[in-house]
């Protein structure tokens, strides 16, 4: 699982660069700019918010992915918060998982 979720987290880092920024720690969708008319301006807004919707589910999987790599290095990794194991199907599926899903 742990070469699963490095894999993964050096896509996701690579994708963000790729329409993202870095700023005070957390990644911002970068502003693109097509020109002055409404007609751009207004592609502008809407390009903008499809990548700010992107940027925000892709940060919030790679943080995911970082928190799962913590804990293998712990060694709680496959545990839910109130100590059930998480069955390998599930882990398989999302190597990220933190809940059983029933």
């Amino acid at each position: 699982m742990k070469e699963k979720l490095l894999h993964e987290q050096k896509e996701l880092q690579q994708r963000l660069a790729g329409h993202a920024r870095r700023e005070h720690g957390d990644f911002q969708a970068n502003h693109p700019d097509y020109g002055r008319s409404e007609e751009e301006n207004a592609d502008e807004v809407a390009d903008y918010i499809a990548t700010t919707a992107t940027t925000e589910a892709e940060e919030e999987r790679l943080k995911n992915i970082q928190a799962a790599l913590t804990r293998i290095e712990a060694g709680s990794y496959g545990v839910t918060d109130d100590g059930q194991l998480i069955p390998e199907k599930r882990l398989r599926a999302n190597p990220a998982a933190t809940t059983i899903v029933t």
